[in-house]
């Protein structure tokens, strides 16, 4: 596959995640304009995921049909206008609206590149090397929409923020033909399976059920913290401004170093194994049991350092199991459903773990705050206890991966053992 293709698409990757992450960046901001609740401030941080959760399976299942090129620069203009008119609406509702129809727009980027790449990149280690290297845009569009974003709204307001967002998208999408166009056919076979048996044919496979279900938990766990951090953070007596940019800049490092490196280990591990698809399950559970203690250690701590130090170690852990898991799902997909399993996957992972962590997390944070805790910090208190559902989904989600990797061990033996592939 061209290199040049690879890159263009992690750059569209980022800007999908720095679009989507200005939201948390601003939070507070929005919280005191519109005058919200922590539970209200939960949905302002949910109404993107339930636009971009309901349409992934759509998207993945016109993806197996048409034109993957087309349907990704339509979805590209649309996030990109709907986030600039997100600086104009006059209200909280319309706010929610307009959020949502940004997450219909990335939805069909998100929902159709994995698919995509395993069409030009068949062996699985190169695959996975090549994810690494795409999901690594995700801290740094991640980062950069905590550290930018927060840095724009303070000096500009967040209206002209969301305003200037929109314009790396569009020139994007004027370039995507010329460099995506690479001579190799984009329309792929298409499925002879409607959309609901295409579900069921998804779902019959224990392993894909299971590292879904993994994958569910560790969105709720990452979603969950990232909408609230910069709050809590200031909650320990630190400017906004400031912990934006400081988490931005642990963000971008954990989640690079994460990501990209965690995928290259995986990698390497995977290699010496006859089950890949099993040891790259396996990476990622252990890696996630590992960064457990650190994160229920962060919302428990009050000095700023050791928040942000165990912030850090536990992000590394959160994205080390991002390429690998994608590396699973797309190539335990049905033959022919490669991009509609990743929409369902999307599907899934966003609407029961980002739309539901801010919702769940943002509600206990209140019942606590109006109940039985009476001190002058309560409000700090109880949104740190709270983002504690996020360590607790941490721990289901290594759980889940480690029954994953038993029931790929056992289709493997069923299939007569795994075939080393060359890198």
């Amino acid at each position: 596959m061209p290199v040049g293709l690879l890159i263009f698409f992690t750059l569209i990757n980022l800007l999908n995640y720095f679009d989507r992450y200005i939201v948390n960046a601003v939070e507070p901001l929005l919280h005191r304009d519109f005058a919200l609740s922590n539970t209200e401030s939960g949905l302002a941080g949910a109404a993107f995921v339930l636009g971009y959760a309901t349409c992934s399976p759509l998207f993945g299942y016109l993806g197996d049909r048409f034109d993957r090129r087309a349907l990704m620069v339509l979805g590209l203009l649309a996030w990109s206008i709907f986030t600039g008119l997100t600086g104009l609406v006059s209200g909280f509702y319309t706010f929610l609206v307009v959020r949502m129809v940004v997450g219909v727009g990335e939805a069909s980027f998100s929902a159709i590149v994995p698919g995509y790449l395993k069409s030009r990149v068949t062996d699985t280690i190169a695959l996975n090397s090549a994810l690494s290297l795409f999901y690594a845009a995700i801290p740094v569009g991640s980062a950069l929409g905590y550290v930018v974003g927060a840095a724009v709204a303070e000096r500009f307001g967040w209206r002209a923020l969301f305003g200037s967002a929109s314009l790396p998208g569009m020139l994007l999408a004027l370039g995507f033909y010329f460099v995506a166009r690479d001579g190799r056919e984009s329309v792929p076979v298409p499925s002879q399976h409607g959309f609901l048996p295409s579900i069921k044919l998804v779902l019959a496979s224990r392993v894909l059920r299971l590292t879904i279900l993994g994958y569910i938990f560790n969105t709720f766990a990452l979603n969950g913290v990232a909408l609230f951090v910069v709050r809590y953070g200031s909650s320990l007596g630190m400017e906004i401004g400031a912990v934006g940019k400081i988490f931005g800049i642990l963000l971008v490092c954990a989640g690079f170093i994460g990501t990209l490196g965690g995928g290259r280990l995986a990698s390497w591990y995977a290699r010496q194994k006859p089950g890949q698809l099993e040891s790259l399950l396996l990476f990622v559970s252990i890696s996630t049991f590992i960064g457990v203690p650190f994160l229920g250690i962060a919302f428990l701590v009050k000095s700023p350092e050791l928040f942000f130090v165990a912030c850090f170690l536990a992000e590394l852990a959160l994205f080390a199991g991002v390429a690998p898991l994608n590396s699973v799902i797309v190539e335990r997909a049905p033959e022919g459903l490669e991009t509609f399993t990743q929409g369902l996957t999307i599907f899934s992972i966003q609407l029961f773990g980002s739309a539901l962590a801010p919702i769940f997390i943002g509600k206990l944070a209140d019942i606590l705050a109006n109940g039985f805790l009476k001190t002058p910090s309560a409000n700090g208190a109880a949104l740190g206890y709270a983002l504690q559902l996020s360590t607790v989904a941490m721990v289901l989600s290594a759980g889940a991966w480690l029954l994953a990797t038993r029931a790929e061990r056992g289709e493997r033996q069923r299939s007569g053992g795994g075939k080393l592939s060359e890198f």
